[in-house]
This record gives structure tokens, sequence and C-alpha cells, in this order.
């Protein structure tokens, strides 16, 4: 069987989008040798690194990269051309394609919170997506939320969709060695006790909020720690440095901008404490990678997160500035209740695992392939 996987996401710089697309093609190629994979890239001088490297694995350039003509045109004719059996496309699909393909939509939240999405972007994804999931031979999702704000918004039928849960990768565990945690620390001028959040720096992760219980704990409780905020400047940034200033908290708080890959698990094994208070999520991958590397977890009650975090975190309305400022002050102030919470928390990471991700993926390709044949 050959297997066309969209891996044009792989080119960009710590999505989550990109974390699973890489993460699932790896475990796919670990576990099975007898398909061929085509990695589509937009890229040129994109290398795939060593564990992506086999025999049976193609990186293929599409041309030209834009979308607008990548989607329509040059990927039917590419996979027509490499015979591909199954195709696996991110969040849309080729409007005109013969090959059968499976989408993945993480999620739909600019159908459930349209507030919190660029109205151009918003309208694009409410036209694309649908049009897309529709066409699709099987729809994957990450969530059983998503699952069922597809069925209920899009239509699409139960049987058509499965749920893939995301995974940590093996790169998130505990350190034990102090000195390595503070070298990344000094790299990125941290210099005290810190709370830590990671996300794209957009208004869905509730990032004010944080800031404003981070702000309530400098000034009623005199909380010596930092809050370190990293992650890629995104949809209406500016308001938070904005905020920040405003609030006279520029030295208390520290934007690290691009963290690289491999200093993100020790960016979290060196904070006590790790926030998310994002409105909604289609899955939620950092309070899952900070559990793995034992790092107490407070994140919002909203979307998919309870159903990732499960009872291994504490979850507040993250609408509720007061309630999250209060859940920070006392997990920050109750030894016993972090060591539960990081004891819960690393049991909670281990329920996912991306082979157990590849296994049903390449069970829904060959699914797909079969009842292809069958027509």
């Amino acid at each position: 069987m050959k297997i066309g996987i969209d891996f044009h996401t792989v080119n960009n710089f710590m999505q989550g989008s990109r974390t699973v697309i890489y993460n699932l093609t790896r475990a796919l190629i670990e576990k099975n040798s007898e398909h061929e994979y085509y990695l589509y890239c937009t890229d040129k001088t994109f290398e795939l690194p060593d564990e992506l490297r086999s025999p049976n694995v193609h990186k293929k350039v599409i041309v030209p990269s834009t979308r607008i003509i990548r989607l329509p045109i040059s990927f039917p004719v590419m996979l027509a051309y490499h015979g591909i059996d199954v195709f696996h496309c991110q969040y849309m699909g080729p409007p005109f394609l013969v090959t059968p393909y499976v989408v993945t939509l993480h999620d739909i939240l600019h159908e459930t919170y349209p507030e919190l999405y660029p109205s151009k972007l918003r309208y694009f994804m409410s036209k694309a997506y649908p049009f897309g999931a529709r066409r699709a031979s099987k729809v994957l999702t990450v969530s059983e939320y998503s699952k069922k704000d597809i069925m209920n918004i899009y239509g699409v039928p139960e049987e058509k969709i499965t749920v893939i849960y995301n995974a940590v990768s093996d790169e998130f565990y505990q350190v034990e060695d102090q000195s390595v945690i503070d070298e990344v620390k000094r790299k990125y001028s941290i210099d005290s006790e810190y709370i830590f959040f990671i996300g794209r720096l957009e208004p869905r992760k509730n990032i004010p909020s944080l800031i404003k219980a981070f702000h309530f704990l400098k000034e009623k409780h005199k909380l010596s720690h930092k809050l370190v905020i990293a992650g890629m400047k995104d949809f209406k940034y500016q308001e938070l440095f904005g905020m920040v200033k405003a609030l006279n908290l520029t030295d208390e708080v520290i934007f690290t901008g691009r963290v690289e890959q491999q200093d993100l698990p020790l960016l979290y094994n060196g904070a006590e404490l790790f926030v998310y208070p994002s409105y909604a999520e289609g899955f939620g991958l950092p309070p899952l990678e900070a559990m793995a590397c034992g790092t107490p977890v407070i994140t919002s009650n909203t979307t998919s997160l309870p159903e990732v975090v499960g009872n291994a975190g504490i979850l507040i309305d993250p609408w509720n500035v007061e309630e999250l400022g209060n859940a920070m002050l006392r997990v920050i102030s109750d030894d016993k209740l972090k060591q539960e919470l990081k004891e819960r928390g690393l049991k909670q990471s281990k329920k996912f695992s991306w082979d157990k991700a590849a296994e049903a993926l390449l069970e829904c390709y060959e699914d797909v392939v079969r009842n292809n044949n069958k027509q």
C-alpha cells in the first residue's frame, strides 16, 4: 500500500498540528515497514530527520507550494503520478481528487468560538473544512469533544469519524540533572522560580486572565515567582505586552518567544507550576506534556481539556480570574498537593501513546483502501 501524507506543517515551527503529524508518521514508520510512505513537503530545503529515513519513505516536494494551487492542482497530479492508494491531509482536502483521502480535523472551534478568530480566517475555514470533511472517506479527530462538534455542526455521520488521541513524545520526562535545567533557564533569562505557560499568543489561549491572576498574586500575596510565557506571536498579541506594561510587570513576566524544541522539556521540568487557562482546545497537548515531566497542571474545565487531563490536574473556569489565582496560590503553597498532582499527572500522561495512535491510524488507512477497492 502506498500512503501519501501532507507533511507541509512539519516544515513549520512548533504548532500542535506539526507535533501531531510528525509523531504519528514516525510511529507509523517504526511500526510498519511493508507499506510505502510518501511525505509531501513544501520546503525544498527541508531534510527528513534520521528517524524518518528508511527505504520505504519518500520525501516529495510539492511545487508550487501556495495553497491556492497546491490543493486543487498539485496534489491531484502528484498523487496520481505516484500511484497513491490513500492520502492523509490536515484540515482541508483537495476539491477534485480521485485518490481516496482521510482528513484530520483537530477541532472546529472557529464555529463554536468565532469571536476568538480573525474574521477572514474564520470565513475561509467555515467554507473549506466542511467541504473537505464531507468528501473525505474518513474524518479523523483528536477528542470526543471535537467529534461531537463535527457531527452536530457539519453533519458528518458518526460512523465516518474516528477519534485518535494525541500523545506525549518520549522527550518529555522527568529530568533529574538540575544543572541542565539551570542552563536552559539562563538561556531564557529566568533567574527565579517560575510559573510556566506555552502556546501561541492569541486570544483563544486566554493569556490575559493568566497575567491578571499573576498580578493579583504579586500584589496581594507577594509572590516571588516570575511568569514565563513561551510561544509565537499571533492574532492580537500586542495586547499582552500592553497589559504587562500597564500592570508594571515588565520585570516579572518573561516572553521567551520562539523556544527550541529540545529546550521545552527542560522548561517544563524547571517550572513549579504549569498553567494553561485556554478557553477552548480540540485536544490540548501542553498540559499532557507538562504532566509527563512531573509538573503540576492547572487548566480549564472547558471543551476537550477535562477529557485529556482527567483528575490529574486542577480544572478551573477560564472566565473566572479569581478562581484561577486562588488555584495557583493553592498549588504553590501546598507541597502535599504538588506531590499528588505530580503523581497523578505522570500516571495520566502514560495513558496516551503514539504507538497506539499509529496502530489506529494504520487500521483506518487499510479500511479506506479496502472499501475503495470494493467499488
